[in-house]
Order: structure tokens, then sequence, then C-alpha cells
């Protein structure tokens, strides 16, 4: 369920601060112009937008709840005059002249100049459709689904914290219906009467393809050991037993550049990133000569 408190709990209290007061209600009325100010220090409303339109949370939630915008740019605004109020008492009492706090502003600052650099660097990097078509040529099992089965199952639930004696209980009853299906007993008919699974009870125990990767590596090793057409005894999971039915063997499949696309971009730009920040590190190790000091003071180039 959706929640806002929450959701603003999240958004606006990273710093410990908690909201008081508030503005007048309704949303802000321009673009233009000083919406707070503190002191030497002001706010502008292009200020407030910028913090609308880049913080991944204030986005995400006014796309949920459009009609909320108005009290989330209050929000943003009352977060600015409660920072400033208790910045300026910090400098009030001092805390910016203590050397351990300068060295953790200048650290921030370190941080927050390299994090900009690094997103300048990277902000022309673009990609054409031919450069994806070789890039998705290039790293087809990338974009490969594995082997699968189609499969049908009865599963005796089992709780996670059950006891020895209710497991033992449910191993029973699916060893007894595996007894029954030995016997000639048609499996859709036992999977609709026996089967705790909900979803694919009604559909004789039908759930798809199961591909590798899919489920935990104990029950997977099992399941894919099985020929085609085949029925297993009783194989345990984190949910219980599973008696189950092997329809077919399905191959992998490679899926094709229009199904993947957008993935593959995503890729394309990452590899791309990574190949930019390596050269740009390289060649700012070079130019500036830095070394790591380890061991009782010995000293070494980093490599």
């Amino acid at each position: 369920m959706f929640n806002f408190k929450r959701m603003l709990a999240l958004g606006f209290t990273s710093l410990s601060l908690v909201v008081v007061g508030g503005l007048k209600n309704g949303c802000l009325a321009s673009d233009e112009g000083i919406l707070a100010k503190v002191g030497n220090y002001t706010l502008s409303a292009s200020d407030v937008r910028v913090v609308m339109e880049t913080d991944p949370q204030i986005k995400e939630l006014i796309k949920q709840k459009p009609e909320l915008k108005g009290q989330i740019e209050r929000l943003v605004v009352d977060r600015w005059l409660n920072i400033t109020l208790l910045y300026l008492y910090a400098k009030e009492k001092g805390l910016d002249k203590d050397p351990l706090i300068q060295k953790k502003l200048s650290e921030m600052e370190k941080y927050l100049l390299a994090e900009e650099v690094l997103q300048k660097e990277l902000s022309t990097l673009k990609s054409t459709e031919e450069e994806l078509k070789k890039f998705y040529e290039k790293n087809k099992e990338l974009y490969t689904e594995p082997e699968g089965l189609k499969l049908k199952h009865i599963l005796i639930y089992v709780p996670e914290k059950a006891d020895k004696q209710t497991r033992e209980k449910a191993l029973a009853k699916a060893k007894k219906i595996r007894e029954e299906l030995r016997k000639g007993a048609k499996f859709e008919e036992l999977a609709k009467k026996y089967s705790d699974d909900t979803a694919s009870r009604e559909k004789g125990g039908d759930i798809g393809v199961l591909r590798k990767g899919m489920t935990v590596p104990e029950f997977e090793k099992k399941v894919f050991s099985l020929k085609e057409g085949s029925i297993s005894e009783p194989i345990e999971s984190p949910y219980g037993y599973h008696i189950v039915k092997v329809e077919k063997r399905v191959p992998p499949k490679v899926k094709s550049f229009e199904e993947v696309k957008d993935q593959v971009q995503n890729d394309y730009i990452k590899e791309k990133e990574r190949e930019i920040i390596s050269k740009l590190i390289e060649e700012l190790r070079n130019k500036y000569k830095p070394q790591v000091f380890l061991e009782g003071g010995r000293s070494a180039e980093s490599k």
C-alpha cells in the first residue's frame, strides 16, 4: 500500500531533520523569484525546481501521486530552511573551525567534485543503432534464455518452520500420491485434487517453462536430471515436496535484438562508461603520480 508519510520520511529526514512549520497551501507561484531567505542565504524557485526534477524519490512520488506536488514543494523549502538554520547555528558555535569538521568538509568537497567531473565526462556518451547491433552480436550470450523444462507439478506445502512430524506427514502424503500415479492415475486430476499450489492447481499443475537459474540450485539439479516425459519421486524445496512431470525440454533461446534493445543500450552505455573512466583514471595516475604507503611506511607507486 502506498504510504505518503513513509516516503516523506525516507526522502526528507536523511539528515535527521524534522520538518517544522510550513508555507501556505498551493503550488509555487512562479519559476522565478525568491521563495525563502535566512540571513544572507536565499532559495529561489529555480533551486526548488532543480530538486524536484533531479531527486529520484521525489520524481517517483510525484509520478505516483501528482496531486501531492504542491505539498512536496513546500517540504523541499522547509527542508532548506531547517538545514540553513542549523548551518548558521553550527557556525555560531564555531564548528566550522573544528579541524575534524574541516577535514570532513574537505573530503565532501572532493567527493562532490569527483562526481560532477565524472558526470560531465560521461554526459556526451551516446549510441547509434549500428553500435548497439554490433554489441548485441558480440554479446549474444547476455541475451540468451538458458535451457528450460515445461513442467507440471503437485505441491504438498510444508511451512518454513514446520517440525519433524509435520514434514514426515507431508512426505508420506507426497509418496502416496506418487504411488497413485504409478498405478495409472492421471497427473492433472491428482494435481487438481491434492496440490497446494493454488496458481497451477486448476491448470492440472501446469507451471509453464522453468529455465535454469530460476529456482534454488538443489531443486534445479534434481529437476533437470529428469528425462522428458518422466515423473519424479517427491523432491524437497523450501516450499515443501513436489512431484514433477517433465512435459518437454526447451532449448536455449536467443532473444531478438528488438526484444532486448533497451537492455542492450543500457549494457552498451555501462561498458563505455567503464572504458572512459578506466582510461581517465590511467591518464590521471600518469599525470599526478600517486603513491600508496603500506607496511611500515614503505612507499610504492599506486597501480
